[in-house]
């Protein structure tokens, strides 16, 4: 009996001893960047209640980063991409395709959407475009995306 407890004591001791819990790693540090832009379209050329002719006014894209490092505003995603650099976009295509290749660019550097402040459209009328043919409103629509990325 005594080599029994011999035996289960030595068995007992050569067990190897459960691993200590891993030391916690860092809390993640993360870097916010504020991507908002403003679409307002383009408005067909026309003739004022007085006879005189209105010209066409182009449509307009105007786009801001904002990042720990400043502030960048750019008047479209050509441009943008332009100012930061970035590789590989392709100023052809509709705006829809360029900023869709923007948001592509800012993924492959570590960039992830943490909240979209929902797109908000806005009536605006200037007082040139009373009196216009087809209206003075144009619709200008706006959205805002936060993103956030990992910090080594």
């Amino acid at each position: 009996m005594k080599i029994l407890v011999a035996l289960t004591s030595i068995a007992l001791l050569a067990l190897p001893a459960a691993a200590a819990p891993a030391p916690l790693d860092k809390p993640p540090r993360w870097e916010y960047a504020e991507l908002s832009y403003r679409t307002v379209p383009g408005r067909p050329g026309g003739v004022a209640a007085d006879g005189t002719e209105v010209p066409a006014t182009p449509s307009s894209v105007t786009v801001h980063w904002i990042t720990k490092d400043g502030e960048v505003e750019a008047k479209d995603w050509p441009e943008l991409a332009e100012k930061l650099k970035a590789k590989g976009f392709k100023k052809e295509g509709s705006a829809a395709y360029q900023k869709i290749q923007m948001l592509n660019i800012l993924g492959e550097e570590g960039w992830e959407l943490m909240d979209q402040g929902g797109s908000a459209a806005s009536l605006s009328a200037a007082l040139a475009d009373r009196g216009t043919r087809g209206g003075g409103f144009r619709v200008s629509s706006s959205s805002t995306w936060l993103l956030k990325r990992r910090v080594p």
